[in-house]
Protein backbone atom coordinates (compact mmCIF):
# COMPACT_ATOMS: atom_id res chain seq x y z
CA UNK A 1 0.00 0.00 0.00
CA UNK A 2 1.57 3.43 -1.18
CA UNK A 3 0.63 5.91 1.71
CA UNK A 4 1.16 9.84 0.81
CA UNK A 5 3.36 11.34 3.48
CA UNK A 6 4.44 14.61 1.69
CA UNK A 7 2.38 16.86 4.33
CA UNK A 8 4.24 18.01 7.20
CA UNK A 9 1.52 16.82 9.34
CA UNK A 10 1.23 13.09 8.21
CA UNK A 11 4.64 13.10 8.56
CA UNK A 12 5.05 14.43 12.44
CA UNK A 13 2.03 12.26 13.22
CA UNK A 14 3.72 8.90 11.38
CA UNK A 15 6.66 9.91 13.21
CA UNK A 16 5.01 10.24 17.07
CA UNK A 17 3.36 6.33 16.12
CA UNK A 18 6.92 4.85 15.47
CA UNK A 19 7.78 6.41 18.59
CA UNK A 20 4.88 4.67 20.72
CA UNK A 21 5.76 1.43 18.37
CA UNK A 22 9.48 1.13 20.20
CA UNK A 23 8.20 2.30 23.25
CA UNK A 24 5.58 -0.56 23.74
CA UNK A 25 8.30 -3.02 22.37
CA UNK A 26 10.94 -1.66 24.39
CA UNK A 27 12.97 -1.00 21.44
CA UNK A 28 16.41 1.33 22.19
CA UNK A 29 15.55 2.97 18.60
CA UNK A 30 12.46 4.30 16.98
CA UNK A 31 11.89 2.06 13.97
CA UNK A 32 11.43 3.68 10.68
CA UNK A 33 7.67 5.05 9.70
CA UNK A 34 7.45 2.37 6.63
CA UNK A 35 8.59 -0.42 8.86
CA UNK A 36 5.47 -3.02 9.58
CA UNK A 37 4.38 -2.79 12.74
CA UNK A 38 4.15 -6.66 13.20
CA UNK A 39 8.01 -7.37 11.22
CA UNK A 40 9.52 -5.35 13.63
CA UNK A 41 8.25 -7.33 16.71
CA UNK A 42 4.87 -6.55 17.41
CA UNK A 43 1.61 -8.61 18.72
CA UNK A 44 -1.48 -8.67 19.25
CA UNK A 45 -1.03 -7.77 22.92
CA UNK A 46 1.61 -4.94 22.50
CA UNK A 47 -0.68 -3.64 19.50
CA UNK A 48 -3.69 -3.43 22.43
CA UNK A 49 -1.38 -1.18 24.44
CA UNK A 50 0.21 0.48 21.17
CA UNK A 51 -3.45 1.66 20.00
CA UNK A 52 -4.32 2.91 23.84
CA UNK A 53 -1.43 5.00 23.46
CA UNK A 54 -2.11 6.40 20.14
CA UNK A 55 -5.03 6.95 20.97
CA UNK A 56 -4.55 8.90 24.03
CA UNK A 57 -1.71 10.83 22.79
CA UNK A 58 -2.82 12.14 19.23
CA UNK A 59 -6.50 11.86 20.59
CA UNK A 60 -7.76 9.67 17.78
CA UNK A 61 -10.09 6.95 18.03
CA UNK A 62 -8.03 4.09 16.62
CA UNK A 63 -8.68 0.34 16.72
CA UNK A 64 -6.52 -2.52 17.04
CA UNK A 65 -8.45 -3.79 13.23
CA UNK A 66 -6.46 -0.43 12.11
CA UNK A 67 -3.54 -0.84 13.57
CA UNK A 68 -3.23 -4.44 11.62
CA UNK A 69 -4.99 -3.36 8.42
CA UNK A 70 -2.40 0.11 8.29
CA UNK A 71 0.70 -1.84 9.18
CA UNK A 72 2.61 0.52 9.18
CA UNK A 73 3.23 4.51 11.08
CA UNK A 74 3.12 6.26 7.79
CA UNK A 75 -0.22 4.40 6.97
CA UNK A 76 -1.94 4.66 10.62
CA UNK A 77 -0.70 8.40 10.98
CA UNK A 78 -3.36 8.59 7.87
CA UNK A 79 -5.80 6.93 9.73
CA UNK A 80 -4.94 9.02 12.88
CA UNK A 81 -5.62 12.48 11.23
CA UNK A 82 -9.08 11.63 9.46
CA UNK A 83 -10.17 10.44 13.33
CA UNK A 84 -8.89 12.91 15.28
CA UNK A 85 -11.42 14.14 18.17
CA UNK A 86 -11.20 18.05 17.06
Amino acid sequence: MTVDVTTPEVRATAAQIAEIFAEVLGSDGVPGTDSGFLDIGGDSLTAARAVSLISSRLGARITVRDLFRSGTADALAVVALRRRDF
